[in-house]
């Protein structure tokens, strides 16, 4: 485990701004990922990865949508299966000026996210155990984002009904993102979404791209369908092809 003077030193390192507190929070962060991952594969980072590729990067990427896609200050914004807190949780230490709803429908991720808040003390922020498909938020949020979760086309369908007119979603991708794009085709002629993207610069070892829209018509009532339903519709395209 890397000690809190090594940390520090690479948060100044590779981060424009930020100050002790700050970078003690991060540290404290850094500390309990590595101690859940004694307990269980939480993530796959570890050591200077683990800073650098998890909380370094999201605070990164997230600090290119502050500037170029959406402004947080302020405002409502929603993080779907966050896992062991990447990207938003790093950000919302360095950046707590927006309030924070997480998603995670796994319960041992939930109770360590909820360990997180509470050793850190943070404010503004919430982890429900619930799927973004089963909530009864709708138009609540004005930006909603997910890493890893699923392909777009479920992304899309499970999380539109959540955000307010005019709202920015955003998922960050790799390589495989134009032919995700090219899947989900129904969903977007349907929700009348035109995705745009930004190719970011690679940070570390691996490449990302943003794929972001803004919500401009209400979600229809026959969406979002159940994650079976959705998951069955998969699998027919899939044995059609």
């Amino acid at each position: 485990m890397l000690t809190a003077v090594k940390t520090h030193s690479l948060f100044k390192s590779y981060l424009k701004s930020g100050n002790d507190k700050t970078f003690s929070q991060l540290h404290q962060y850094y500390e309990l990922i590595e101690e859940e991952n004694k307990n269980y594969n939480l993530t796959g980072f570890y050591d200077e990865k683990l800073i650098q590729e998890g909380i370094v990067e999201s605070i990164l990427i997230f600090d290119k949508i502050n500037s170029e896609i959406f402004a947080f200050e302020n405002k409502a914004v929603l993080d779907i299966g966050s896992g062991a807190g990447f990207p938003i949780i790093p950000y919302f230490i360095y950046n707590p000026q927006f309030e924070l709803t997480i998603f995670e429908p796994q319960q041992k991720r939930v109770n360590f996210l909820n360990l997180v808040i509470k050793k850190l003390n943070l404010k503004n922020i919430k982890v429900e155990n619930i799927r973004a498909e089963n909530s009864l938020a709708n138009e609540k949020f004005d930006f909603i984002s997910a890493r890893a979760v699923s392909e777009l086309k479920n992304l899309v369908e499970i999380s539109h009904h959540l955000g307010k007119l005019n709202s920015t979603f955003c998922f960050l991708k790799s390589k495989n993102y134009l032919a995700e794009i090219n899947n989900a085709k129904w969903i977007t002629s349907k929700l009348n979404i035109n995705f745009q993207i930004l190719k970011l610069n690679k940070f570390f070892e691996i490449d990302n791209v943003l794929v972001y829209y803004k919500k401009v018509n209400k979600t229809p009532q026959d969406i979002p369908r159940n994650w079976s339903q959705i998951i069955k519709d998969n699998l027919t395209k899939i044995q059609k092809n």
